[in-house]
């Protein structure tokens, strides 16, 4: 009989078990696990005892009402310390000092803002949807020397109408201060870097390119504000960005869906080396080969940026182009650089770095070598504005005030006569050439590779961390 007793007290803590262990699968198989192996223990340890059934039965409902409290108030506390996180890195702010037109200089002469939703004005005015509001030099609102509008609601935001970008008339989140001095008027927007990262990931990346490629540029973008934020070069101006190519291009392209979702999907992230931040640099086109940061004359090469071969965007038509360059065509740029030159006799390009990247530029001038080297210096001084490129698919661009890389040789062109007339410039990539490949990006994601396999290629022994962890 005993052992009968002891058969259906098994066979009822089983069904609980399951029953439990049913209820408690749901937090996951690792919980579940746990769970099964306490009652396995506690089921042989009643059944020595010889419990009675109904005894066995409450007792086994008590544990395991107890164990899943135990997970729920667990799972809670997790959940809890995930919604921190998330609002700690929602509330991190950033303060972005806004260009004039054209991106020219920090100054505005006057700024007009359009209210979208209701805002507050930080001498306790309000602002109603669809009013505008003009400040000049002269207005009384800039009295005190600034003036700050804030959204009184949620999504609220503010058109400046005194502005043109690539989107046209740009429109803020967060706040907008205005302030005033002998140069004029500054304009600085202060919002959570995560909202900045929604204008910014679409200015600096299309987004129609592949979720992966997104992700990685948001990343990246985030890590190189975390950088910028930490620095303040621009706290002398009240900011500690712009929002030109000088830093990241931000809100030239309006806001989009699915760029704002690969900055939600990477929360906080950022790349670290050696548990800090890096310069995660990233520029549009490859020629083959990124370089390393040598060609800003860096002292030591930052040992994440290394040269790595790239031809995951071998297929854009700015992975190879060609543009002819008169000599009279670089005197004047060469002109724009230095004072008295009046004429060049030839160019040579005597060094080149990891990565083929052209290092030293020397202009024979009459005023005796002009030697550059500053990849910056370098395409200015070759600079094909207002003539065409002509690219690997056969495009033609009209060339900017930089050449498009600083990869590229140099195959001298003569007159009838024989005279060097200039030279055909033949180069690759499309950018500075350090750290990412935002179309080599594209390339790796159209292949399958994720964001995390992106970022590894391109930043060797970098890790991804979470931005609070090394927030002050």
């Amino acid at each position: 009989m005993k052992w009968k007793i002891l058969i259906i007290l098994a066979a009822l803590a089983g069904i609980l078990i399951v029953w439990c262990a049913g209820k408690a699968g749901e937090e996951g198989n690792t919980a579940e696990s746990e769970i099964l192996k306490e009652y396995v223990l506690k089921e042989n340890e009643w059944a020595s005892a010889a419990r009675t059934v109904s005894s066995l039965k409450d007792r086994l409902t008590e544990l395991a009402r107890e164990k899943i409290k135990e997970i729920s108030a667990a799972e809670g506390e997790a959940g809890e310390e995930a919604s921190a996180v998330k609002e700690e890195n929602q509330r991190l702010p950033i303060k972005v000092l806004i260009m004039d037109n054209g991106f020219r200089s920090y100054y505005h002469d006057q700024i007009t803002i359009e209210f979208s939703g209701v805002c507050q004005g930080s001498g306790g005015e309000t602002y109603q949807q669809g009013e505008v509001l003009e400040f000049n030099l002269d207005s009384a609102l800039l009295g005190e020397g600034s003036y700050t509008l804030s959204p009184g609601e949620e999504k609220a935001c503010m058109k400046v109408t005194s502005l043109s970008r690539g989107q046209g008339n740009p429109s803020y989140r967060g706040s907008l201060s205005v302030y005033k001095d002998g140069n004029g008027l500054r304009l600085i927007n202060t919002l959570p870097l995560e909202e900045y990262l929604y204008g910014v990931v679409p200015s600096e990346m299309p987004a129609s390119y592949p979720e992966e490629a997104l992700k990685a540029q948001a990343v990246c973008a985030r890590t190189y504000a975390c950088v910028q934020m930490r620095d303040s070069s621009l706290e002398g101006l009240g900011a500690q960005v712009d929002d030109s190519v000088s830093y990241q291009v931000y809100q030239n392209s309006g806001e989009a869906e699915a760029a704002s979702r690969a900055v939600e999907a990477t929360e906080g992230e950022i790349l670290l080396y050696n548990g800090s931040p890096i310069n995660a640099y990233y520029f549009s086109t490859s020629h083959g080969r990124t370089s390393t940061d040598q060609v800003w004359a860096a002292s030591a090469p930052s040992a994440y940026l290394q040269s790595v071969e790239c031809t995951y965007d071998s297929q854009e038509p700015w992975y190879q182009w060609n543009v002819e360059l008169s000599l009279e065509k670089i005197l004047e740029n060469v002109q724009g650089m230095f004072q008295g030159i009046s004429s060049i006799s030839g160019v040579e390009a005597v060094e080149e770095g990891t990565g083929e990247g052209v290092l030293r530029l020397v202009i024979h001038t009459d005023q005796g070598d002009q030697e550059l080297h500053s990849e910056y210096d370098i395409r200015t001084a070759l600079a094909p504005e207002g003539l065409p490129v002509v690219r690997q698919d056969g495009s033609r661009v009209m060339g900017s005030s930089l050449l498009p890389s600083a990869y590229f040789t140099l195959e001298e062109l003569r007159d009838d006569q024989g005279a060097l007339a200039g030279y055909k410039v033949q180069g690759g990539g499309y950018g500075h050439g350090v750290g990412m490949s935002q179309n080599g990006a594209k390339g790796m994601a159209d292949i399958g590779k994720n964001y995390q396999e992106i970022l590894t290629y391109f930043y060797k022994d970098v890790e991804i961390g979470n931005i609070k962890d090394i927030a002050d």
